[in-house]
């Protein structure tokens, strides 16, 4: 017990000897009109809590672009869903046109044809009731022949006393009784189809082989043309009123692609679906952008409104968007080297432009559309 107040006792008049050898505290003062609150102080370990600070160096390497937030009123209004569909002239089917075998093959999968080129050659087959028919017809038309010219030639040998109507007869009857024997000749050493491609384009899939047996009617080969492409979409009731004359159109796939295109209105059918009471929406694909879509091929329609046609709303670019903890931000340039956080209320959208419903941006605010992913990653790393 002595022991312990002793070490007390000691403990004490060391931090009176301490606290008499160091200075008393003094107060820390900033700088006239710089703010060391919320932001890093140099040797603290302290982030900045709103805000990435990036080198110019830096954002060249990272490819860092930025865009203004401006006031548009060509935001979009309305979002329909669609099929991608060959237009007239995108798709050709081959079919065949007699029972047969395949005596040759001309074309393969994925190659380019023109209108018009061979695409397979196909041998006529007949079954047992059709070889006889046929041969039956062959030697009814050679007996014809055969009585025409014998009646032709005894017609001849009497002309001076016959009957020049009997004469004239006998003369068609051998021209006609030639003729339909010539063709029953043909069609039995001549039963070969040429398989000729309907379109210009790129031959699909198929599988087919030479010496395969095919039936009439059967789908051989199917042509695309990947450039002719149009886009069907339903337009339900209530939305009617909003496909205007103006109106422009903007196609996004539904399968991830990267940006979507603009397409043009072809026809705005005045019939009703008895079935959903929906009216059908053709648009054809622009032409540069057609590539990435296929025949078959689900997409969204963004239906823009007609420029002057409604208030002018505070749009950014889509691509401007990412989102921190869940909630929707951007990364606004604020000065050369520094990027702010600014978390936003996104509104209506397409493939180019997000409507912002609310949020601390500003028109000719200069926000980040590419290089937010390095700008995020940053900033969960200070």
């Amino acid at each position: 017990m002595k022991t312990r107040h002793k070490l007390l006792a000691a403990t004490a008049a060391a931090g009176l000897l301490l606290s008499g050898l160091l200075p008393p505290p003094t107060a820390l003062l900033a700088h006239g009109g710089e703010d060391h609150g919320a932001a890093a102080q140099p040797g603290t370990g302290l982030a900045k809590t709103d805000a990435v600070d990036l080198p110019k160096e830096s954002q060249f390497l990272f490819g860092v672009r930025t865009a203004l937030a401006s006031y548009s009123d060509t935001y979009n209004r309305l979002t329909l869903y669609g099929t991608v569909s060959a237009a007239a002239g995108g798709e050709g089917r081959v079919v065949v046109p007699q029972t047969g075998r395949i005596v040759r093959l001309a074309a393969q999968v994925g190659q380019p044809v023109r209108a018009g080129q061979v695409l397979a050659v196909v041998d006529q087959t007949l079954d047992a009731t059709q070889q006889i028919g046929l041969s039956t017809e062959r030697a009814n038309a050679q007996a014809e022949l055969r009585a025409a010219q014998q009646d032709y030639a005894r017609l001849q040998t009497i002309a001076d006393i016959a009957a020049r109507k009997d004469v004239v007869a006998a003369e068609l009857r051998l021209r006609q009784a030639r003729q339909n024997a010539a063709i029953l000749n043909g069609q039995a050493s001549q039963r070969r189809v040429s398989i000729t491609s309907p379109i210009s384009g790129t031959v699909d899939v198929f599988s087919l082989a030479v010496g395969q047996q095919v039936s009439q009617g059967d789908e051989l080969f199917r042509v695309i043309n990947p450039g002719k492409l149009r886009v069907e979409a339903q337009v339900f009731a209530p939305d009617l009123a909003k496909i205007t004359p103006g109106a422009a159109f903007w196609v996004e796939g539904l399968q991830g692609q990267a940006e979507g295109v603009p397409a043009r209105l072809v026809v705005f059918s005045n019939v009703v679906n008895p079935v959903n009471q929906a009216r059908q929406l053709i648009l054809e694909l622009d032409a540069a952008a057609k590539p990435q879509f296929r025949a078959g091929q689900a997409v969204s329609v963004q239906v823009l409104g007609q420029p002057g046609g409604g208030p002018r709303q505070l749009v950014v670019p889509t691509a401007a968007l990412t989102d921190l903890s869940g909630k929707p931000v951007v990364f606004v340039h604020t000065t050369p080297e520094e990027f702010k956080i600014r978390y936003v209320q996104p509104g209506p959208a397409n493939g180019q432009q997000t409507v912002l419903l609310g949020g601390d941006v500003h028109e000719n605010d200069r926000v980040v559309t590419v290089g937010t992913y390095q700008l995020k990653s940053i900033y969960l790393n200070q």
